[in-house]
């Protein structure tokens, strides 16, 4: 996994260097030279992110089993999301992580793993409906972005699928048939097959909250929605800071589009390059520039790694 992390993060490299010595570095010099000292405000959107995306872990967990604090539970969040984005494991790096620290916790296995699945299900459902209101919001007020919206939709609708098919599994014993087609492929660990009496409860708690908790499901997509849209907030104080103002609902189509490139390169750590050409690609069909587009991707990216620097210290504190 670590040599499979390397050659991505060189290959994602050299094409976001290639991107940005395209683009030219004096113009992009001359766009991040205008931000000056109010870079620090671009960090507060991601802290209501992050209490939000807590708020709906902590309302999955059961009650009984295990005791953990929102503050602790948010920096739980922010560690395995750090691991999360430097890891090519689609988004997927860090929950082991997080589990872990939820048993450590006194939760039980079971009942951390679903809550893992069921908050990652809700949460990239709430970026679909993120996506398709940011659609929706283009074609009212931004017709300029006509000649992209057919390539726009088609990667929504990809996204809404895998949506789809996310939740579709999780309520038909996943651990258990994951389990089974190992096995017959003889490539099941012995560990894995030792669980198989875990794996079935998981798979029953992941059942029982689709069919018993449809109207809490409901509400926290909700508030993920909320979450994913205060980041057009973030775009909006960066816009702001590169001394283009836009309004708010132009940051959320901004936002919301960008996230289609973001969401579709899962595979690479962070998102490297996809999520930069997605934020060019918009800047050059919004008549902004490509050097304005590549500005913006770097303080995205700087505001990403503060947080995700954070998280990483206080992972290692805990080790």
């Amino acid at each position: 996994m670590r040599r499979l992390t390397l050659v991505l993060l060189l290959v994602a490299g050299a094409f976001l260097f290639w991107m940005l010595a395209e683009v030219g570095w004096e113009p992009l010099a001359a766009n991040l030279s205008r931000v000056g000292w109010g870079f620090p405000v671009l960090l507060l959107p991601y802290g209501v992110t992050t209490a939000l995306d807590a708020y709906t872990w902590k309302r999955l967990l059961p009650d009984a089993g295990g005791r953990l604090g929102f503050l602790r539970l948010a920096a739980l969040r922010l560690e395995g999301e750090a691991l999360n984005v430097l890891t090519p494991t689609a988004s997927l790096g860090g929950e082991p992580y997080k589990a872990a620290g939820l048993v450590n916790a006194g939760y039980s296995l079971e009942a951390a793993a679903a809550s893992l699945v069921v908050h990652k299900a809700l949460r990239v459902a709430g970026l679909f409906l993120y996506i398709l209101l940011g659609l929706a919001l283009a074609v009212a007020f931004l017709p300029e972005i006509s000649p992209y919206l057919q390539g726009l939709l088609l990667g929504a609708l990809v996204l809404g699928l895998g949506v789809a098919g996310f939740i579709l599994v999780q309520r038909r014993e996943p651990c258990q048939k994951a389990v089974r087609l190992l096995q017959r492929w003889h490539l099941c660990p012995l560990f894995l097959a030792a669980r198989e009496a875990e794996l079935a409860r998981i798979d029953a708690r992941l059942a029982a909250f689709y069919e018993e908790r449809r109207g809490l499901a409901g509400g926290l997509v909700l508030v993920q929605l909320a979450a994913w849209a205060v980041n057009s907030l973030e775009v909006w104080l960066a816009f702001r800071l590169l001394e283009a103002p836009v309004e708010l609902a132009a940051a959320l189509i901004w936002d919301s589009l960008a996230m289609i490139f973001t969401a579709l390169g899962f595979f690479l750590p962070a998102s490297l390059g996809m999520q930069e050409g997605g934020n060019i690609l918009l800047a050059v069909s919004l008549k902004r520039g490509a050097a304005f587009g590549a500005a913006f991707s770097i303080l995205r990216r700087l505001r990403e790694a503060c947080w995700m620097g954070l998280g990483l210290v206080l992972a290692l504190r805990r080790r």
